[in-house]
């Protein structure tokens, strides 16, 4: 169990019953037990030390994922606050996992420096992007990666050089660490007329509504929005989640969604393509689930 209120000075503090909807772009969720914001990688350590055996769960931008109804038991740490950039030289730079993808986007655009055009418009952290290999027209943000420093469940600190992890489409083989900083190399010359493209593809999503992004991964060498377009689930709700009109591939929350109708309407959709066409979709958000197996 935390000791609340027994913190060194390098512990952030920590809150009990904390509402949770607030941190994702779905806006639904349960009340976190435990919840708290670090802002280094030191912070990060002495929390997963004090939160001992209890499960330990973290969030970044809050896109990509859905967090369940009702109480999270544990800790809930969401690293917005570690958002440090420091620029090594011209082209590499160490990210704190906790920054924001569309504003490093922005960064590199105002300094000429290119390689992330195909992210534009992806929500969430720069860790949360390494973590499910974000991307899109055949790209993922991990082609950057040149280190990456994180936290294991005992807390200690270990590094990754290129290399020792591998990555494919929205996959990535660092599970079971927190990623607290990532180390970068981009290219020379920001390509706008390739970031424009990218823009105008994200003008197609339901970007009025709140949604946690795409529902499915594409299956090779189809599309997951024109598969459930095709199958009739436009329009299709289940309480207050809804699966857009405009773009198929995405449950929007209608303003009183909770997480299990989210849930409900993905698993539903999966069913009718599944008996539609023989082809099974593959989730590409997440349930919420502890970051270390607990002993």
């Amino acid at each position: 169990m935390i000791l609340l209120n027994s913190f060194n000075p390098q512990k952030p503090d920590i809150i009990e019953n904390q509402p949770l909807s607030q941190y994702t772009t779905l806006g639904t969720g349960g009340t976190a037990e435990f919840f708290a914001q670090p802002q280094d990688i030191s912070q990060l350590q002495a929390l997963i030390v004090e939160a001992g055996n209890i499960p330990v769960y973290v969030i970044g931008g809050g896109s990509n994922i859905v967090i369940p109804d009702g109480e999270i038991r544990g800790l809930v740490i969401s690293t917005r606050r570690m958002n440090s950039i420091t620029w090594r030289n011209d082209l590499t730079a160490e990210i704190g996992g906790g920054y924001i993808l569309s504003s490093l986007v922005n960064t590199l655009r105002g300094k000429n420096i290119g390689g992330l055009e195909f992210t534009a418009g992806i929500p969430g952290t720069i860790g949360g992007a390494i973590s499910g290999n974000a991307g899109a027209g055949g790209h993922g943000v991990c082609e950057f990666v040149e280190g990456v420093r994180a936290v294991d469940g005992r807390g200690n600190m270990v590094e990754y050089v290129r290399g020792d992890f591998s990555y494919a489409y929205r996959e990535c083989s660092l599970g079971g660490v927190i990623i607290a900083s990532v180390l970068m190399t981009f290219t020379e010359g920001w390509k706008e007329d390739e970031y424009t493209v990218f823009v105008t593809r994200r003008r197609n999503q339901p970007l009025n509504f709140r949604s946690a992004g795409c529902t499915f991964k594409n299956p090779e060498g189809n599309s997951a929005g024109k598969l459930l377009d095709e199958c009739g689930c436009k329009g299709l709700t289940v309480g207050g989640a809804s699966v857009s009109e405009k773009h198929a591939n995405f449950i929007i929350n209608c303003g009183h969604a909770t997480s299990s109708d989210v849930m409900g309407l993905a698993d539903l959709c999966a069913r009718r393509v599944y008996e539609c066409t023989g082809i099974t979709l593959e989730p590409e958000i997440h349930t919420l689930s502890p970051c270390f197996n607990v002993p």
